[in-house]
Formats: structure tokens, sequence, C-alpha cells
């Protein structure tokens, strides 16, 4: 397993923190066609603060559909869920 370097700045949900800048952890990636949603819904809901791993859920749909896949995820998670943009 490949340790990649936090590229998130310190933040906070709640009581919970985000990893800081250059703190070494896990990636998890998740993928699933635009049918998945209820899968990771599960996945996510079976997750605690404190595995120590980042999680990816990279979700296959049209370009020009726009994703309310963090906020979906947000309401069943224990854990922080932020959208990857440019610069995250």
């Amino acid at each position: 397993m490949k340790l990649r370097q936090g590229p998130l700045s310190p933040q906070s949900r709640g009581d919970t923190e985000l990893p800081a800048q250059n703190t070494l952890f896990p990636v998890v990636a998740v993928g699933a066609s635009a049918g998945g949603l209820e899968a990771f819904t599960q996945l996510i809901r079976g997750l605690t603060g404190t595995t120590g791993m980042a999680f990816v859920f990279v979700q296959h749909l049209d370009p020009s559909h726009h994703s309310l896949l963090a906020e979906l995820l947000s309401k069943a998670a224990a854990i922080p869920v932020i959208e990857a943009k440019s610069g995250v």
C-alpha cells in the first residue's frame, strides 16, 4: 500500500479534524457507475473517524451532469465529506 502526503489543510467539521498538510495516510479509491450511490452510502455508513485513511469516491457521470455525491454522502457519513476540486 502506498502512502501519499495529505493535500488537505486543517479544517474541521463539527468535532472531527481533517488531516493537516504533510500528514501521511493511506488513500482508498472506490469507483462505481451512476447507479452506485446506494453502494457508496452503505460503505460510508460503516466508516468511523478512526480509520486513519482517506476515501475517494468516484462516480461515472455524464460531464454535463452536476454531481450531488458529496452532499448526499455527507448525510450518511460519520466522517467529513468534501468534494475534490482543483487545489484541494
